[in-house]
């Protein structure tokens, strides 16, 4: 494979049609249309992560109630889920608008999308593949990411009990990685599913997020740094940070891990040249993610965690 075809987009096969690019930067859409997205992005993930330190975690569910998890109906998740789904469809309009503006074909960032059953079934063969692969890969960087900041604090623990001059408060006591990590689940078990009804919407909801951050990371964002910069590996780079960086609520290891998430949906990708395994895979990550919270709210298994090691 020559230098020049390492350079192009994942969905160059479907845009033979568009005209070759000029010699300066041109992209799939203005370069204003990305900025402003990505600003929009950002300020909304700080939002959400300065809504985590009070305890209102979902940044994108701005509707607040009652806790109904005993009875197992909740109106207001389900406000909430539709309120999701509803502002990720307002960003891939504003992506659909962005590719108008340089008659970039909106079908064109899809890639080579199966079209018959053997390649439907093909392609869902690698997302199941790339989902358990991934995972792996996620799990062992959990590991050692929890393994360091272990150390952290085992070593913030000895520094206060061996300076017996300065008094100290339980309040000033660090809290544990697992103490953290209850925490962040606890919150977001808030947003799991309880019911059949929620079941489904939740069901729903992962297909329209699946669907939408495929479309705007990998099939708009990493296209976009691809035919401006002409250099994979930092248009996978910048994808994949604004990806982790959307993720702000989840804290510095949730927005690290999932950075990491994203690089490996655009290998993903890039390898598959379409969007329909990444957005499959995605879809099921986000719907397997809250049956486990589910799960962890109705077990209560995190109410009889020892989160901290005794002094």
């Amino acid at each position: 494979m020559s230098p020049d075809e390492l350079t192009l987009p994942p969905e160059a096969p479907l845009t033979a049609d568009v005209p070759p690019p000029a010699k300066q930067p041109r992209g799939i859409a203005p370069i204003w249309h990305t900025v402003v997205l990505v600003v929009g992005i950002l300020a909304f993930s700080i939002w959400g992560s300065m809504r985590a330190d009070t305890g209102d975690l979902n940044p994108l569910a701005p509707v607040h109630g009652g806790n109904h998890a005993a009875t197992g109906a909740d109106r207001v998740r389900l406000i909430r889920y539709g309120l999701t789904g509803a502002l990720e469809l307002v960003i891939v309009a504003w992506v659909a608008l962005g590719l108008r503006l340089r008659k970039t074909p909106f079908r064109s960032i899809f890639g080579r999308w199966p079209r018959d059953l053997n390649t439907f079934t093909m392609e869902a063969g690698v997302a199941l593949l790339f989902w358990i692969t991934s995972m792996a890969v996620l799990a062992t960087l959990a590991l050692s990411w929890n393994a360091v900041e272990t150390k952290i604090y085992d070593h913030q623990v000895k520094s206060q009990s061996h300076n017996p001059s300065q008094p100290s408060s339980p309040a000033d006591k660090p809290k544990s990685p697992l103490e953290k990590q209850s925490e962040m689940a606890k919150q977001l078990m808030d947003l799991a599913p309880a019911n059949g009804l929620e079941l489904a919407a939740w069901g729903a909801l992962c297909l329209v997020v699946g669907f939408s951050e495929e479309l705007v990371f990998r099939g708009y964002l990493q296209s976009q740094g691809i035919s401006i910069l002409h250099r994979i590996p930092i248009a996978v780079l910048f994808s994949s940070l604004v990806f982790g960086a959307a993720h702000g609520y989840e804290g510095v290891r949730g927005i690290c891990i999932i950075t990491v998430y994203g690089a490996l949906f655009s290998g993903l990708t890039l390898l598959r040249r379409n969007l329909f395994p990444g957005m499959l895979a995605h879809s099921w990550h986000d719907f397997a993610t809250g049956l486990f919270l589910a799960f962890l709210r109705s077990s209560h298994i995190l109410e009889h965690l020892p989160l901290s090691k005794p002094n």
